[in-house]
């Protein structure tokens, strides 16, 4: 028997570079040191219906987010990947046979909510995995 568990799965963390990604990647961070997996962050560029619109955006958010990653105590397997498309689209893509999927809340106001849709509730109805959205405030 092994002293170190084995990586077993990939937890998938969405991130647009806001506070609230940064706070989906710590946690995910510290349950994947928890569960001896992987995380896999995505950052997601669409022109039309993203908070991220370019891909240099996307890859400077990604580059920030490998290094708050290499930060982390732990000794978890982050990667970090810049995809083009709809937010929810590519997590979904990408979380196929994941243990689950952590992305932030934003805390949009319910007009703004209802105008755009939230990433986070169509994941939490659609994913093929356990969604956990992390409330603004949480650590």
């Amino acid at each position: 028997m092994s002293d170190s568990p084995q990586k077993t799965g990939t937890i998938v963390v969405g991130s647009d570079g806001s506070a609230g990604a940064r706070r989906a990647l710590h946690w995910a961070m510290t349950e994947a040191d928890l569960r001896g997996a992987a995380v896999q962050v995505v950052v997601t560029v669409d022109p039309q219906k993203s908070s991220v619109g370019t891909i240099s955006e996307g890859e400077r958010i990604a580059a920030e987010t490998a290094e708050a990653a290499a930060l982390h105590d732990g000794d978890t397997e982050v990667t970090v990947g810049v995809h083009e498309g709809l937010p929810v689209d590519v997590l979904l893509s990408v979380a196929a046979g994941a243990q689950m999927i952590v992305v932030g809340s934003h805390g949009t106001s319910s007009i703004k909510h209802n105008a755009l849709g939230s990433v986070s509730d169509v994941l939490a109805r659609t994913a093929p995995c356990p969604v956990v959205i992390l409330p603004m405030g949480a650590a």
